[in-house]
């Protein structure tokens, strides 16, 4: 089975749902190293239908999007060093002011 990259006009995410070799196709893992990444939940969020595991789309994509935002706030906060981080380390402690 190919891996749903874009969907049919007229089709409804909510109502679309993937098993686990649709999972695995759409994020091209290979059978063993797949199955192994569905069961960690900061790889792939939990099936919400279980026996057989079902996943939604719409809930993937959503996902997805929550990922690919999270690692742009991180990239922009890691590319940006705060001062403090940038001056040597001071010799001696600071006195507390009274």
């Amino acid at each position: 089975m190919s891996a749903i990259t874009e969907l049919a006009p007229g089709l409804d995410p909510r109502h679309v749902f993937l098993d686990a070799r649709d999972v695995m196709a759409r994020y091209g893992w290979g059978k063993t190293k797949g199955y192994q990444n569905l069961k960690d939940r900061d790889l792939v969020p939990p099936p919400v239908m279980t026996h057989p595991d079902r996943w939604r789309l719409d809930q993937l994509m959503d996902w997805e999007d929550q990922r690919i935002a999270s690692a742009a706030t991180q990239a922009v906060s890691m590319s940006r060093p705060e001062l403090v981080d940038l001056l040597p380390p001071a010799k001696r402690p600071r006195h507390s002011s009274r």
